[in-house]
């Protein structure tokens, strides 16, 4: 569907949604004419959140495609680390290229834009984000498009912001086991308590601790969580919050790349069986983290909040890997090669967020404005061992893993770099009208970048314009324009860095509340555009002094689409979640581009509640569908990779033995669907993981 039959899906959409809600408006008329006096108070699924823009704004006031995943739906469906949420998160594609390494993608790029409490920090797969236990979280925030405003640099994709759990109004906690498929072993518990009588001072604390076996040979896993943080009221308008955890993730078996996708002789291999490993005996991608932050805020009396965060994250990596690569014979599985590898690296993040927000009086309105200022510096250090040794894998149908770990020699190659990144940003949203209201900002940022090669980038320009128009009370059209920027090292003929890359999201909208607020919908048409990406100059020809080629930037890729989403309870004994994303990418050429990505993706999940005789039960549903993912020229003849289409079900029920006391079952892969989860990583493919079960018990108090 091209761009324009979106505009049209949406004005059609709109339609809908203003049709639905005017029988509301009837209905509070009617309410309002009776004489009968009636107080009802219900919260809009459509809540404040600040990731998009910094003020605190509700979602139907933001004018971004923002979607929200809460603890509650993240308990129902036993989704234990980050990557298990973003593989149902609405609008994201989460694939999975080795046993321990997976990469997030939305509208037709990649996600490297991570929040811990709205304080941004960099992706990378080689570190924990992607698998941090889920039990840190209260919820996580989604803001997809561009998100320079307050991310700095990044690409035009989303952004994740994980919000971690806070102590509780009043002392409350929970213990859990879960039991399952492959020996799986998961135990849980958290608990939020008064550190003084009056409350002033409170605490919360969490654990998690997990073995199993994967269903990929030899691999297991073994991880474990810790989590604490303290709030204390310094005084009545001022509180201290400080926090730390610790993780440590001890798999064995780890995959360094994946499968292959054909055949010597150019055929499928997609009938290799899932628990094919390239893993050795030895291979393992061992991680630890240690991440403290520290929060102060206070909130003056005309309504001002002022907020300093402090993000301190520390992670060790140690890999001893394996990685096989080639097209195997069908009949004698000659005609793999192997490459070992041992890689260790350190990395220490360090963030500073400083900004304050509040209401102004303008011209007879009231409006919000935000300000701040953000500092981030990374330093990460690596250690590479290369053997001169010689593996021969043989018979790849033989292949378990019972190959000799190489010798290495005691000196690494050693690679660092150090990357600081400053800005200052402020946005204010104007009430122009009781029905119309406008948010402009600007971000500022300079970037160094002290590696190999010494990159420094300042002034550069981060614009954010939305405009919001209140069609009724509960229903509201957008528009708005974002941007980030992205660093690069290319070079030009004179021997200049090029400017960064710019990444651009416009974006047009509809949102709504319905059914007495218990019911939001949402609806956005958007195309992504990415500018002077390098490529080389063909005017010249000799290259440059270190041996590089000179680039130019020229335009970059584009991706449209639109975006549905329904969340809510249209019965009070209903939850219902519901995404459809539409996504084509192209290049500046109009080819196609990114098509290992799937163009159209949907998410269902439904939460029922039967109150019966004995016990409540609980059952949901998770439908995930989409459509295919192709990957040109990766045969050994040029033939195209193709994953079809599919559908993924999982299952869960729970039963309340009684008020402390719940029983859960969960079915992941119902149909024990086989799928490709990635096509693109080394040109190689990963198996998505079989059905399994898992029964859990957990004891709240």
């Amino acid at each position: 569907m091209n761009i324009s039959h979106a505009f049209r899906l949406t004005t059609l959409s709109a339609a809908v949604l203003l049709a639905l809600a005017t029988p509301q408006l009837q209905a509070q008329q009617s309410t309002a004419e009776a004489d009968v006096e009636v107080l009802q108070v219900r919260g809009s699924r459509l809540d404040s959140a600040a990731t998009a823009t910094g003020l605190p704004l509700t979602l139907r006031e933001t004018p971004q495609s923002v979607s929200i995943i809460d603890d509650s739906f993240i308990s129902a469906f036993s989704l234990d680390s980050v990557a298990d949420i973003m593989a149902l998160a609405p609008g994201i594609q989460a694939q999975q290229a080795e046993t321990n390494r997976y990469f997030f993608r939305a509208r037709g790029n990649a996600i490297t834009n991570f929040q811990f409490d709205g304080v941004p920090v960099q992706y990378s797969s080689f570190f924990n984000e992607a698998v941090t236990d889920s039990i840190l979280f209260d919820r996580i925030e989604l803001v997809r498009g561009a998100s320079g405003l307050l991310s700095g640099a990044g690409e035009p994709s989303a952004a994740i912001n994980l919000i971690r759990k806070r102590p509780k109004a009043e002392p409350a906690g929970y213990a859990s086991v879960k039991l399952g498929s492959r020996d799986s072993v998961r135990l849980e518990a958290d608990q939020s308590l008064n550190l003084t009588d009056d409350g002033a001072v409170q605490a919360r604390f969490a654990a998690a601790y997990e073995q199993f076996d994967s269903y990929i040979d030899l691999a297991k896993e073994d991880n474990l969580q810790l989590y604490g943080v303290t709030t204390a009221a310094l005084a009545s308008n001022t509180r201290l919050t400080v926090g730390v955890d610790y993780s440590e993730r001890n798999p064995e078996g780890s995959t360094w790349g994946a499968l292959p996708l054909f055949y010597a002789d150019g055929s499928a291999a997609n009938d290799i069986s899932r628990s094919t490993t390239t893993a050795a005996s030895w291979s393992s991608w061992q991680r630890k983290g240690l991440n403290a932050f520290a929060t102060l805020e206070h909130g003056f009396t005309n309504g001002w909040d002022l907020r300093l965060e402090l993000e301190r994250r520390h992670d060790e990596m140690d890999g001893h890997l394996l990685y096989l690569s080639g097209f195997p014979d069908k009949t004698t599985g000659l005609g793999m090669n192997a490459f070992p590898m041992v890689y260790q690296a350190e990395r220490d993040q360090d963030a500073l967020r400083l900004f304050a927000s509040g209401p102004y009086q303008l011209f007879g309105r009231e409006h919000q404005l935000t300000a701040g200022l953000l500092y981030s510096k990374q330093d990460m250090s690596a250690n590479s061992f290369y053997t001169s040794d010689t593996l021969v894998v043989g018979n790849f149908w033989q292949w378990d893993g019972s190959i000799a770990e190489p010798s290495y020699p005691t000196q690494p190659l050693t690679d660092s770099a150090v990357d600081t990144q400053k800005g200052l940003y402020i946005a204010s949203q104007f009430n122009l009208h009781d029905k119309l209201t406008l948010i402009v900002g600007n971000r500022f940022s300079s970037y160094d970048m002290d590696a190999a090669t010494d990159y420094k980038h300042s002034n550069i320009n981060t614009p954010y314009a939305g405009v919001v128009f209140d069609v009724t009370e509960k229903l509201s059209l957008y528009s708005s324009y974002t941007e980030i920027f992205q660093p690069q090292n290319a070079r030009d003929a004179n021997n200049q860095r090029l400017d960064p890359v710019e990444g651009s999201n416009i974006e047009l909208g509809i949102k709504g509340d319905f059914l007495n607020d218990a019911v939001t919908a949402s609806i956005a048409v958007f195309k992504v555009e990415k500018d002077n990406v390098a490529e080389r100059d063909p005017n010249f020809t000799a290259p440059l002094p270190d041996g590089s080629f000179p680039m130019r930037g020229v335009k970059g890729t584009n991706s449209k689409g639109y975006e549905l989403e329904l969340t809510g309870k249209p019965l009070d004994t209903l939850d219902l979640y519901f995404s459809y994303t539409h996504n084509t990418s192209e290049q500046a050429d109009g080819s196609a581009f990114a098509t290992y990505l799937p163009e159209e993706m949907l998410r269902f999940s439904a939460i029922y509640r039967l109150n019966g005789s004995l016990a409540p039960v609980t059952l949901g549903t998770n439908i995930n569908w989409q459509s295919k993912m192709t990957q040109p020229n990766v045969g050994p003849n040029g033939e195209t990779a193709e994953q079809p289409a599919y559908t993924l079900v999982n299952l869960m029920a729970s039963y309340d033995i009684n008020q402390q006391l719940i029983a859960r079952f969960n079915v992941r892969n119902l149909f024990d669907k086989k799928y490709y989860s990635s096509i693109d990583f080394y040109n190689q493919g990963f198996f998505g993981a079989p059905r399994s079960v898992e029964l859990s018990l957990s004891y709240n108090w």
